[in-house]
């Protein structure tokens, strides 16, 4: 229970309590399970103050001073705490969800077990912080110091990172599936078993991390914006990042294949997302490493280069000619300068994907294409339609392969 008269003076208002706390350093305040919900405490003295399940849900304590306070299961959900000082506090499984932290000070916070959800937390300062099996979806963390933080097991899924400092960051097992990490720093991450499924990666640094065991699905290289260029692998999908923006690397680059499988076609729509992601997990199976270029429009001439430079590296080359007029000019030079890397081409019946190929179709690298009516059907047919197929290719033009080890 909270001390009557501790709370009493808080009332009177924050400068009779400051006042208070400067006359009286050693008292540790107890204000055990109070209702402050609302109040405004901006630039309150809590330091060390025990605050355990208080009642803080909307209130204003910008600029407050929060210094080793307990705040275990308190409520702060909804509060102002911009520029806050939470340093080396107390916070396991407290509720901070929607709460609005910029510039907070959470260095060496324990936020285990906590909620952070829609959390604004831009530039705040979360260095060797604990927030392991915290709930932090869809929180904004934007150029965030999160050096030395462990967040294991937390749920970042949809968290916008965008600039985050992570170096040496602990991520083991944590889901950030659709997080945002453009610009992020990753240097000595630990992303151990961690689920990074559909992360945008654009611009990361990306320097001595592990990725033992972690789910690196469909890698987002590029800005939004721009035509999608997807990867499974967060090393691949720098590489790929780096064919695209430097032409002089692209040039120096051997053209040995590996088991990379380049995937080209426009598949925002929900009927061929599901092919693609039929096609991609029919690959995985295989030991391949699907790179996915999504073409809404037309490539211009630095993505065409590009896609000649990924598939001149791939085993083979998947195409789904159902929105064709984007795909033709990267097509056409692929079939020209790589006569050795097959080309299975898929496409709707109702498209009429024989005549679009009429261009290409004798070149021998191109197989014959394989017709869909459903999605389903496409799905049922694919390995043994698309996939085998290309691979029989493969062989018979000499492409090698170096699969993973199982």
């Amino acid at each position: 229970m909270a001390d009557e008269q501790q709370l009493a003076l808080l009332k009177q208002g924050v400068d009779a309590w400051n006042h208070w706390r400067q006359q009286f350093p050693e008292i540790q305040p107890n204000l055990i399970g109070a209702d402050l919900q609302g109040s405004d405490l901006g630039a309150v003295n809590f330091a060390r103050a025990n605050l355990h399940q208080v009642n803080l849900s909307g209130a204003n304590l910008m600029g407050a001073d929060l210094w080793q306070a307990n705040l275990g299961g308190a409520n702060l959900s909804g509060a102002y705490l911009s520029e806050t000082d939470f340093s080396e506090a107390d916070l396991t499984e407290a509720d901070l969800s929607e709460a609005y932290l910029f510039e907070a000070n959470l260095s060496r916070v324990n936020l285990n077990g906590a909620n952070l959800q829609g959390v604004y937390l831009g530039k705040a300062d979360l260095s060797g912080a604990y927030l392991i099996e915290a709930n932090l979806r869809e929180v904004d963390l934007r150029g965030a110091n999160l050096i030395g933080t462990n967040l294991s097991d937390a749920d970042l899924s949809h968290a916008n990172l965008i600039g985050a400092d992570m170096q040496g960051t602990e991520l083991r097992r944590a889901n950030l599936s659709h997080a945002n990490l453009i610009g992020a720093r990753l240097l000595k991450t630990n992303f151990e078993d961690a689920n990074l499924t559909d992360c945008l990666i654009y611009g990361v640094s990306c320097w001595g991390v592990n990725l033992d065991g972690a789910n690196q699905t469909n890698l987002l290289v590029n800005p939004p914006g721009e035509p999608a260029i997807a990867a499974d692998n967060l090393e691949v999908a720098q590489f790929v990042y780096l064919l695209q923006q430097h032409k002089k690397i692209r040039q120096v680059l051997d053209t040995s294949p590996s088991q990379l499988v380049l995937i080209l076609g426009h598949f925002t729509l929900d009927f061929h997302q599901e092919l693609l992601n039929a096609i991609q997990a029919e690959l995985r199976q295989r030991f391949y490493l699907p790179v996915v270029v999504d073409l809404e429009e037309s490539p211009n001439q630095d993505l065409v280069d590009t896609i000649t430079s990924l598939a001149s590296r791939s085993r083979f080359i998947l195409v789904d000619l159902t929105v064709a007029e984007t795909l033709l000019p990267a097509l056409e030079k692929l079939v020209q300068v790589l006569p050795l890397v097959p080309i299975q081409p898929l496409a709707q019946m109702a498209v009429g994907g024989e005549k679009i190929l009429n261009g290409i179709s004798a070149y021998p690298s191109v197989l014959p294409i394989h017709q869909y009516n459903t999605v389903e059907e496409a799905i049922a047919n694919l390995a043994e339609k698309a996939i085998a197929p290309a691979e029989t290719k493969a062989k018979e033009l000499n492409t090698p392969f170096f699969p993973s080890p199982v």
